[in-house]
Parts: C-alpha cells; sequence; structure tokens
C-alpha cells in the first residue's frame, strides 16, 4: 500500500468519496464550497449509474473510480481524507482502512454500530493522529445550538430534566422503516441507533455530564401480521380488500397523489402508469402488516445523569406531524422547542414574560452539512480547531445508545461506567 504523500498547508485537501447516495453527494459538493476549500478526486460506489453521475459532477478521470473502497484505500491513488456514508452497518471497515491509511475521515453517523468497532475506531484515530468527524447534525442545526446557548448561559438554572421526542410522521415512517430499506435491522442496524444517535447525542451534550444508567422499553407494535385488519392482503393492488380506505394504502400514497414525499424511491416514477408498475410488483406496494419489516415502532430511553439531571428520549412512529419536541425544565426556568412548528419559548420562573423565538425553517437539503465539513476540514488544515463530535465524543454518547438498546432486549437497568467513556459489550 502506497503511503499519503505529503500536502502543502495552503492547498486543497484532497478528499476521497465512499458511498455516493444522497448522503455522500451533498457532502461531498459541499467540499468545494467551504472555507478552507477541498477538492473531490475520488469516488468509490458499486451502482454504476450513481458512480458516473459522481464522477461527472466532479470531473473524475476513469482511474479515480472504484466500484468498492478496497481497491481505493489499498491502491496508489493519492488522498487526504475520505468521507464514508454507507449503510450504517458498512461504516467500520471503511473508516478503519482510512485510518491504517493515514487519511482524516468524515463519517456518517453512526461511528459504528457495534461496541466493538467504535472502540477500533477510537483507538486507531488516536494512534493515527488524524483528524475523524461524525456528521452529528444536530450540533450543526441553528435551533439545536441556540437550545445549548441558552442552556451554557443559565437562563434556565440547573437543568433537572430532559424531555426530547423524536416524533416520526406515521406515513414517512412506514416508508422508510416498515416497507423501505431500512425495515430490518440486518440490512443496516438497529432502529435506536439509525434514527436517535443524534437526539441522545444532544441529551448528552445538553446536560455535559456522564451518563449513569439507562433503562428502555419499546417493540415492534403494530406493523406485524398479526394485527393486520380484516380485509387485507399481502400487496395493495394485489389480494387486498381496503386499497380504498387504508390509511397505508400505496395506490393513495404513491399512485394517486405523493403524501410521503418520498416517490423518487420508487424509481422511474413520472406518470401515473410508472407509479402504478412500482407499487404493482416493488416493495413500496406490500402490505404494512406483511412487509416482514422487524425494527421497533417506538422506544422510550430514560437516563440518569452524574449531575443528577434526568433525561427521556422517545422515538415514535405514530406522528401526524414530523419532526422533534423538547422539553427542558431547570431550576429558574422552562424551555419548550417544537421543530414541526419551528418555535422556542422560555418561561422564567422569576415572572417575566414568556419569550417566543421564531426559528428559520431550512430551505434547502441539510444545510447544516456545509458548517459539517467546514469544520472538519478547517481542524485538518488547523490542528487548534476541534471538531464538534469526533471518534472519542463519539463513543462516549453511542454508550448510552447501546446501553440503551442493551436494556430493552434484556429488560434490566444498565449502568454505565463512571467515565461514560466506554460502552458496555451490548451492539
Amino acid at each position: 500500500m502506497t503511503s499519503m504523500t505529503s500536502r502543502k498547508p495552503d492547498e486543497p485537501v484532497r478528499v476521497a468519496v465512499i458511498a455516493a447516495g444522497v448522503r455522500g453527494s451533498h457532502l461531498a459538493e459541499q467540499v468545494a464550497r467551504v472555507a478552507p476549500p477541498g477538492r473531490v478526486v475520488a469516488v468509490a460506489e458499486p451502482d454504476d449509474a450513481r458512480r458516473t453521475r459522481f464522477a461527472q459532477a466532479h470531473h473524475l478521470p476513469g482511474h479515480a473510480q472504484f466500484r468498492s473502497w478496497e481497491p481505493l484505500c489499498d491502491g496508489d491513488l493519492v488522498f487526504d481524507a475520505a468521507i464514508v456514508a454507507t449503510l450504517d452497518n458498512q461504516h467500520a471497515a471503511p473508516v478503519l482502512a482510512g485510518l491504517r491509511r493515514g487519511a482524516h475521515v468524515l463519517v456518517e453517523k453512526p461511528l459504528a454500530d457495534t461496541v466493538a468497532d467504535c472502540r477500533l475506531i477510537e483507538q486507531a484515530q488516536r494512534k493515527a493522529g488524524v483528524v475523524v468527524s461524525v456528521c452529528h447534525t444536530l450540533r450543526y442545526m441553528e435551533a439545536f445550538r441556540r437550545i445549548k446557548q441558552i442552556v451554557a448561559e443559565g437562563r434556565l438554572g440547573h437543568l433537572i430534566h430532559v424531555a426530547h421526542m423524536e416524533s416520526i410522521d406515521h406515513l414517512r415512517f412506514t416508508h422508510n422503516y416498515v416497507r423501505g430499506r431500512w425495515a430490518r435491522e440486518a440490512d443496516n442496524t438497529f432502529l435506536l441507533l439509525h434514527k436517535c444517535c443524534h437526539d441522545i447525542d444532544f441529551i448528552a451534550w445538553l446536560v455535559d455530564a456522564p451518563c449513569r444508567q439507562v433503562s428502555s422499553f419499546g417493540s415492534l407494535g403494530f406493523f406485524t401480521p398479526a394485527r393486520a385488519p380484516a380485509g387485507s392482503g399481502t400487496r395493495c393492488l394485489g389480494d387486498c380488500t381496503l386499497r380504498d380506505t387504508c390509511p397505508y394504502s400505496a395506490l393513495r400514497l404513491y399512485v394517486d397523489g405523493d403524501l410521503t414525499g418520498r416517490l423518487q424511491d420508487l424509481g422511474a416514477a413520472e406518470t401515473r402508469a410508472d407509479r402504478h408498475a412500482a407499487v404493482a410488483h416493488g416493495p413500496f406496494g406490500v402490505c404494512v402488516w406483511r412487509a416482514g419489516n422487524d425494527v421497533v415502532d417506538h422506544q422510550v430511553v430514560s437516563m440518569e445523569f452524574a449531575n443528577g439531571t434526568t433525561a427521556t428520549c422517545t422515538m415514535s412512529g405514530y406522528s401526524a406531524t414530523h419532526g422533534r419536541r423538547t422539553r427542558l425544565q431547570g431550576t429558574r426556568g422552562e424551555l419548550v422547542f417544537d421543530e414541526a412548528a419551528d418555535t422556542l419559548t422560555i418561561r422564567d420562573f422569576g415572572g417575566k414574560p414568556p419569550e417566543t423565538i421564531s426559528l428559520p425553517r431550512p430551505l434547502a437539503y441539510h444545510p447544516e452539512d456545509r458548517d459539517i465539513v467546514a469544520n472538519w476540514l478547517a481542524a485538518i488544515h488547523d490542528a487548534t480547531t476541534d471538531v464538534a463530535v469526533d471518534a472519542h465524543e463519539a463513543l462516549r454518547t453511542h454508550a448510552i445508545v447501546f446501553a440503551a438498546e442493551q436494556s430493552r432486549r434484556e429488560g434490566r437497568t444498565v449502568a454505565l461506567p463512571e467515565d461514560g467513556g466506554r460502552p458496555p459489550d451490548a451492539r
């Protein structure tokens, strides 16, 4: 394996992108737009059409295009850094390969899908002395930064309790986690890690104290064959007699409208005939009670921190709206945040009038990606710059997620180590 050549301080960081799906492509777009800028020099992507589109967008020659990350990381092509945006259960191997090569890494959350791999990456980062940044987007989003600032300024006093909820719109939930690509744990990872490691990281960031113990409850409670209503079938456009009345009818969601906002996942869907064919034969036309999904559809996590603060994080696929809701209760006041309503309200116990802050709604896809990439590249250029979440910090907050899943599966409270840095030996 060829060693990475040295880069002059004023030269752009040469970035290889591993997985050119939606997340990888969008992160890559930011590389040349930020200051200090980088330059995309290679892509590894198994899908031919996706790889070709990415290569054309970034003007990559044939020798810089790879079907998988192994020949990229083991070959002679020179790069300084890598973006890893594979599925959750495929993060560890390319991240470790990049670190062994001496490359800086930006990895989509989670850091990895097992405790053992998170530890290996954290150790490899320390050994390599490079920059690893994990895409915990909440730390970069304006609303959540504002909440952190309010807590840090002491406006709420000592934080007593955090009640946080990840409300997943019921139609989006069935699209992604019943019929969609993240419906089975073996294909990706358990849902709390995939969907809520952001949220638990945010809670741990707010509280700023080690988590002492965790308990969790949840299950796949509704979208199972045992709960299928009379008259339902195996497919919406096949043997189902409820297609005109079922709230999850593929005919209603995809053919006659775009109620999930995810028509592009059906493939070619320009005409009604295209959409009809897609749901007649594809995964999005399967009955939601017989889709073969196995991830939970609701879960609650309870946490106790070393400073006495308690917290809950609730994930539910039964919401009429999509967005997070947070209530912070302190000794001096209370804060309520509603992401769907774009409002943040502070009530002071001293008698001041409530303050309501209207927050701008993001108009673009993940606008915080620009800050994530800028922070990562700045840390590569300047060793005094810290990233928001490196491998050690991700391991610390992922520890709570792994402990919560262990608690849910084993039906018991799980204690974390005193420093909060080494999670239990669970998934």
